[in-house]
């Protein structure tokens, strides 16, 4: 059932946003420590394991891919010293035409399930961003990307300190396992 209503929520979204292709940003962690370059990603439709659409890596360190909104599976392949380090893979992803994300979408695998991600999204230059637990403690700082930083942690409750021209703190932000929130400031 479960199954069914997702399938006829992407079929709804992808009609109501036309056929324009959507630019899907990857980046691959294994717990806080990105493995990106290291991973070849693979992006299949949902439940189909052949025919593949392979996702470069581009120069502002991203895989990329441009795929019409739908629901995929990817696989993820690490290698490390010419060796297979890890094989993974993640199912049921949902892309569409998000709101404000002017048809570029980001995802955030990570070999750890426990963790998750938030991308943060500001416009201007010179800021950055911190992950702070409620005592002031760090937990990550931001990962620079293509118009936006990237915090990756273990799922948990936390404060996001926006260092910069117009400093502050974003209160009780959660970070989900296995997923990517979106917060703009």
């Amino acid at each position: 059932m479960m199954s069914t209503s997702l399938v006829w929520l992407t079929l709804c979204l992808a009609a109501l946003q036309g056929v324009a292709p959507l630019r899907l940003d990857l980046r691959v962690f294994r717990g806080t420590v990105e493995v990106t370059r290291d991973t070849a990603v693979t992006v299949y439709p949902t439940g189909v394991r052949t025919g593949g659409v392979a996702a470069p890596l581009v120069p502002s360190g991203e895989r990329r891919a441009t795929l019409a909104a739908g629901q995929y599976d990817l696989q993820l392949l690490q290698q490390r010293d010419g060796a297979v380090s890890g094989i993974a893979w993640t199912t049921l992803r949902l892309l569409v035409d998000y709101p404000g994300e002017g048809g570029h979408h980001l995802e955030v695998i990570n070999f750890d399930k426990t963790y998750g991600a938030v991308q943060v999204r500001h416009a201007g230059a010179g800021w950055s961003v911190r992950l702070l637990r409620r005592d002031g403690a760090e937990v990550a700082r931001g990962v620079p990307g293509d118009g936006y930083q990237l915090l990756v942690a273990p799922a948990g409750t936390y404060d996001i300190a926006i260092v910069g021209p117009q400093p502050g703190r974003i209160h009780d932000v959660e970070v989900k396992p296995n997923l990517t929130a979106v917060r703009s400031f």
